[in-house]
């Protein structure tokens, strides 16, 4: 099992396929499996890094609180562990934060930026949204329940009538062998609630693809356009029938536009 040591700090990742490098960093309570949708395809043009957040899957946190800025420097440390001075970054949700942090402070690092269900800030909706989640949790509600509530934020109307994709989500949410734990939860989720990069992301001058599906209730598109106000060369994409989880409901679409702008 691949782990990188940086301090007290433990990071699981992985390395797939061959060619420019491309980190991918998952979203609050998501971990490197949440991109199985998509990994076939993006390992077949690109090394794909894919790893866990702190507070998320096979990475362990070290009891205090940590803010995005310090998952972003987890992330370069990952990156020079591994060698690798200039690569892309996917990131997903809190993973667009991370990422954001991340080319703010280690410009020279990242070559070209996608940011997906994202935005310079968190939603004070969202915010009210995770603290109830978290109180659900906190107070002993059914994780088979909590999950339900979950995907009520991430998925389109269509993908919760389905049964069966529900039926397979709740039942694989349940049974992953590396859930996360209510402090992981609680860490990421005041880690995200105090990010705010409005008056910051004019610096970043990157080309940047910004990807929001038309159904996102969590973080609306209209919340994802604000990031057009990088200084850099911006493309904006809806995705129609996603919502939050674009990679998950629409994959092929998700890495088709990811694939079309990395070769541009």
């Amino acid at each position: 099992m691949p782990i990188f040591e940086n301090g007290k700090i433990k990071t699981y990742y992985e390395l797939h396929g061959s060619g420019p490098a491309l980190l991918m960093i998952a979203g609050m309570a998501s971990d490197s499996k949440s991109w199985q949708f998509i990994l076939n395809d993006l390992a077949k043009h690109h090394r794909v890094i894919i790893f866990d957040n702190r507070g998320c899957g096979r990475t362990l946190t070290d009891g205090r609180a940590f803010d995005l800025k310090e998952l972003a420097s987890d992330a370069v440390a990952l990156l020079e562990f591994l060698r690798y001075e200039k690569i892309h970054v996917v990131g997903h949700s809190m993973g667009g934060m991370i990422a954001q942090e991340m080319v703010l402070a280690y410009p020279e690092k990242i070559d070209r930026l996608v940011l997906a269900s994202s935005s310079p800030h968190f939603p004070d909706k969202a915010k009210g949204i995770l603290d109830d989640l978290y109180n659900q949790w906190f107070s002993g509600c059914d994780m088979a329940d909590w999950f339900k509530i979950l995907f009520q934020w991430l998925f389109t109307k269509e993908a919760l009538n389905n049964k069966n994709f529900m039926n397979a989500a709740i039942i694989f949410a349940l049974n992953y062998p590396y859930p996360q734990t209510i402090e992981g939860f609680r860490e990421q989720k005041d880690a995200i609630e105090k990010f705010d990069a409005s008056s910051r992301i004019r610096k970043i001058m990157h080309s940047c693809l910004i990807l929001s599906g038309n159904e996102d209730i969590l973080i609306p598109s209209r919340e994802s356009e604000l990031l057009l106000g990088t200084g850099g060369k911006t493309e904006f994409k809806i995705i129609e029938g996603a919502a939050h989880s674009i990679h998950a409901e629409k994959p092929e679409a998700f890495a088709e536009a990811v694939l079309e702008f990395l070769a541009s």
